[in-house]
Parts: C-alpha cells; structure tokens; sequence
C-alpha cells in the first residue's frame, strides 16, 4: 500500500506550524500546505530546508486571516480591514446555496487575483515552487476553477484531481458525518471526543486492501490566538496524535506501508 499522508494550514498559527513539524519528524505526516498569507508564514517556511522527506505545497485560503492583495482589489472576499469574511459567515448568507450566488459572492476575477497573489508569495518566501496546490475550508465554483487554472500554468498537480487520477480510497470516507464541522460551530466536546486514530485502527484490514490511501487531517499543537482564527481547533491536536501514535508508526512499519508524498505521484 502507498499511503500519502496529508495535514493542512501549514503556517496558520505558531502552535499549528509546530504542531505540524513535529507530526513531520516524528510521526508519518509527509505532506502539508502553507497558508501563505498568515503572519506565521515565514515561521513555517523556516522549517522547510531541513525536511527533504516532506513535500510543502499551499493552501489557498480564502476565509481566515488577511489577504495578500490589496483590499480595494479584492472587495468581495475581505471586511473593512482587509481581512476575509469566514466561512462561518459565507454558508449563512443565503446566495450561498446556489451557484449562482456562490460565483456572486465570489467574483472570478478577484478569487484568481488572490489564489494568484498567495502562490506569488509562497514562491517569495520559498524561492521555489510548491509541491501541490490545495483547497481549505469550504468549496465553490470560481474557487476550484481558479485553482486548476494555476495548476495548468505552472504544472503543478491539484490535489483532488490527482489524487482522483490514481484513485486513491481517501480516509475521510470513514468519518461519520461531522455536522459541527459542516456548520462551522464550535463544538468543544464534540472537538475533544473525536478520534482519529482509533478510526483507522478500526478500518486497518479495509485500508490495506487499496494500492492507494490518504490519510488528511489537520494535525497541529492548539494555542490562543488559533481560537480566534477558526472553529476547527482542540481537534487539531487529535490529528497530531493520529499522525505521531506508536501504534501508527508500527502499523506503517510492520505492514511495509510506503509513506508517498506528491511528487511520486508526478
């Protein structure tokens, strides 16, 4: 089995930036996306050159922080002081269940300014370019058409779609539904009861029926200022446990399981 191990919002804050990098070296994580317009972006990358095991890509992110662009150019997708309007506040606005207003809310021409002017910046910090392009938080149209058209011009796989062409049997279609999550509420005993490893103990023998598998999550440590920035928080530090447990360690190990990141896949 080729297992490609994946933990999102690189760079978000610094607990989950080194919530991340510990999963990196001492746990299986060998994948992860920088949120390039967060202040704790350049922290992350400062970890970057010394894990040649772990391939960094981005995450676009369109609901937390503050943009890269100016905010008169991006007026659709930022508030007053030039921070994005979240994706609690976006799923309530009542375009938001038809594509129609979905494209409306957010207008192509500033959605691609802004995944554009992200990538620009992981480019700047990195001097390099990522090993993957990445979704966060909530999906719409101009979004996923905005990120393939990057991946076309500076051939770089999307991780849907190339996980799509290999077919890889994705973990998440073992959760049960997560209505917390899909609301975007703030659920603290939901959030702590969660249980991701034991999930994957529970479905050892399916996954190792898959040449492919993908294991995501959002591994990190929680701190303060995280509390602030998202309603997916205490949760973080379950991924980490999933990703840095001994049992997992020694399941990958004693199954001969190949931790893969996206550059064997292209």
């Amino acid at each position: 089995m080729k297992l490609l191990v994946q933990g999102d919002d690189f760079g978000f804050t610094k607990g989950v930036t080194l919530g991340i990098v510990d999963a990196i070296d001492n746990g299986i994580l060998r994948n992860t996306g920088l949120f390039s317009n967060m202040p704790d972006a350049e922290l992350a990358v400062s970890f970057m050159k010394d894990r040649p095991q772990a391939c960094f890509g981005i995450d676009f992110n369109l609901v937390s922080g503050p943009s890269v662009s100016k905010k008169e150019d991006v007026p659709h997708l930022v508030d007053e002081n030039g921070e994005f309007i979240r994706s609690g506040v976006r799923i309530r606005d009542p375009r938001w269940q038809s594509e129609e207003g979905r494209r409306e809310m957010f207008p192509y021409d500033e959605t691609y300014r802004e995944i554009r002017a992200q990538y620009d910046r992981f480019v700047e910090l990195t001097g390099k370019k990522p090993g993957y392009l990445h979704g966060h938080s909530i999906s719409h149209e101009h979004y996923n058409e905005a990120i393939a058209r990057i991946s076309e011009e500076e051939g770089i796989p999307y991780s849907q779609s190339i996980q799509k062409k290999y077919g890889f049997f994705n973990f998440r279609s073992l959760k049960t539904s997560d209505i917390a999550s899909q609301k975007k509420v703030f659920d603290a005993n939901d959030q702590l009861n969660k249980n991701p490893l034991k999930i994957v103990q529970d479905n050892a023998d399916e996954l190792l029926k898959h040449e492919y598998v993908c294991i995501g999550g959002h591994p990190g440590f929680l701190d303060a200022k995280l509390l602030s920035l998202t309603t997916l928080s205490i949760e973080r530090v379950r991924d980490h446990e999933m990703d840095t447990s001994e049992w997992i360690r020694n399941w990958v190990k004693d199954n001969d399981i190949e931790l893969i990141t996206y550059y064997d896949l292209y």
